[in-house]
């Protein structure tokens, strides 16, 4: 009620335009920490250095990889990678004040080795860990080969979009270059008020505008006070769904919406031995009424999801639909199973009335909308006889816990799902963490072990004496023939083939539920007038704001 009111206050609030007219001023929720594209790993982190720099590949509106700054990638055994350079292609002036370079070869290979430099502070060393080099014939040169330890067909989709950075630059000064980073993307960078605010200036000479500021508000009443008073021009969070009926008639505003490649789901743990049992999983699945859910709480802004990947990503399994409602087939299930359920749900209840109530825990978060989804699981899975008791844990609690796998049922969300690859790292036996035994080389781990790698092939790695493995596994998740297609969709380069290897591994995965897909949840931006053009993409990239253009006048 209080935010209604809000609205209706901010209607009498005389509106003031942005001072400046050349400027878009975009409204984020939190600040990236890092512009510099080897250290950054968050997805506000990733989604505002695309507006600075461009990788060899980039995220196309299918989901798929399509190239950038590359003219052609080709492979032929998914272990080398062979990569031609678009010609012509200029770097910003570097934070020294020298004039940007163009696109070489050894900008590329430099972009991807230095993420094992100290100096960078790099979190993303994992991509080199199965990269045995970078060869090039001439570093000033536009052609170049990236040479893995074993065949990896989603490698250049899951890395192949790390910004590039000009050598020449970045080398001088790591630090410095953190802090005033250039790249060859549309905007460059002009400077920084702390976590606050965030200035962007036109490079592509095609754009609309001379300006971007980004402006980090963390609060939603805040962020839509600026906007309603025309101090802010873009919206990119999605408000609160109470809010967006009233927002939509704003005569000034424009409300542009994308359907989300997010990913909710329950995940279970299946060394739960209640949980162990399919029939139950089953049966929680058919109890969750999906499309009521999304009607009342999303205001019907949600699609209902059938796996990891949303229906318009070119991976989702052709024809799978999601589990319908059906509690009368839940009921049945659990008392298959040998547990209590309502008597109202059975042809033949009598049978049931001594048998025990299936009690289970669910991890929640406590802020408000989280915790009121949660509840109305738990009423649901109620009315089929399953007694769902909700442990309320703040984020970070919540997910160290998921992680050493203290949990039975776990609501939780992946955000965005763009490679089919990550199904590997969350669904893969040896996916699964944990710890095996002392070692004192990497060679003394499980599995086998090639030269120079720093895992073995069931991902062991020595480190401080135990062999240890991480994983997204975190259920205990196991299928041979899941492993098998894995394997199999990891070394094909055939786009068409990992379509239907990832396809029947998501069918598979629906049959055996180590999660329950719920939905994929859309994207809502608010756009202000005299503002038009900008685009909501399907991955949530920010470069959907480079087309945008006042409709009054030219800039």
């Amino acid at each position: 009620m209080v935010r209604f009111a809000l609205l209706m206050i901010c209607a009498c609030i005389p509106e003031q335009q942005a001072k400046n007219p050349q400027t878009l001023s975009v409204l984020l929720s939190e600040p990236p920490e890092s512009l510099d594209p080897r250290r950054g790993t968050s997805a506000v982190e990733m989604r505002v250095q695309e507006l600075i720099f461009r990788g060899l590949q980039r995220v196309g509106d299918d989901l798929s990889v399509v190239p950038d700054l590359a003219l052609s990638v080709t492979s032929s055994d998914a272990q080398h990678y062979k990569i031609t350079l678009k010609k012509n292609v200029y770097f910003h002036p570097c934070f020294d004040g020298t004039p940007g370079g163009t696109l070489k070869a050894e900008d590329v290979a430099y972009s991807y080795t230095s993420l094992r430099d100290p100096r960078v502070g790099s979190r993303k060393e994992r991509i080199l860990a199965d990269v045995e080099g970078i060869t090039f014939a001439d570093g000033k040169g536009y052609d170049l080969q990236i040479n893995l330890r074993r065949p990896m067909a989603a490698w250049m989709a899951d890395n192949g979009t790390l910004g590039i950075i000009e050598k020449a630059c970045a080398e001088k000064n790591p630090k410095a270059f953190a802090q005033h980073p250039s790249g060859a993307g549309a905007l460059r960078f002009v400077g920084r008020d702390g976590d606050h605010r965030l200035i962007l200036k036109r490079f592509d000479p095609s754009l609309a505008f001379e300006t971007m500021e980004l402006r980090v508000i963390s609060d939603e009443t805040s962020r839509l006070l600026e906007l309603l008073k025309g101090r802010a021009d873009v919206l990119t969070v999605t408000p609160s769904r109470p809010l967006l009926a009233a927002l939509k008639k704003r005569l000034e505003l424009n409300l542009i919406s994308a359907p989300g490649n997010g990913y909710s789901y329950l995940a279970f743990n299946m060394r739960i031995p209640e949980l162990a049992d399919k029939r139950v999983r089953r049966a929680i699945t058919l109890a969750i009424d999906r499309a009521s859910i999304i009607e009342h709480k999303y205001l019907g802004l949600a699609r209902p999801s059938a796996a990891m990947t949303p229906p318009d990503h070119w991976a989702h399994p052709k024809g799978l639909k999601p589990s319908p409602f059906d509690p009368k087939t839940a009921a049945a299930l659990l008392d298959d199973a040998g547990w209590h359920t309502e008597a109202g749900l059975l042809e033949q209840p009598s049978n049931n009335k001594g048998k025990p109530v299936l009690r289970l825990e669910m991890r929640t978060t406590p802020e408000k909308f989280g915790r009121a989804l949660s509840l109305v699981l738990k009423n649901q899975l109620a009315a089929v006889g399953i007694d769902l008791q909700l442990r309320i844990n703040d984020w970070g609690t919540l997910y160290t816990q998921v992680k050493k796998g203290n949990f039975q049922l776990v609501r939780m969300e992946w955000i965005p799902v763009l490679s089919p690859a990550l199904l590997d790292w969350v669904f893969h036996s040896d996916s699964r963490p944990g710890q095996k035994g002392s070692c004192a080389h990497v060679r003394d781990c499980p599995g086998d072990w090639i030269e120079g790698s720093e895992t073995t092939s069931q991902r062991y790695s020595c480190s401080s004496g135990l062999c240890r493995r991480s994983g997204g596994n975190r259920g205990g998740y196991s299928n041979p023939q899941t492993d098998a297609l894995l394997r199999r969709a990891e070394r094909s380069v055939n786009k068409a083939e990992q379509a239907d290897l990832y396809g029947q591994i998501q069918t598979l995965l629906g049959e055996d539920l180590p999660y329950v897909s719920l939905w994929h949840e859309d994207r809502v931006w608010i756009v202000r007038k005299p503002w038009s053009g900008v685009a909501l993409k399907a991955s949530g990239s920010l470069l959907g704001l480079l087309q945008a253009r006042r409709t009054e006048g030219k800039l």
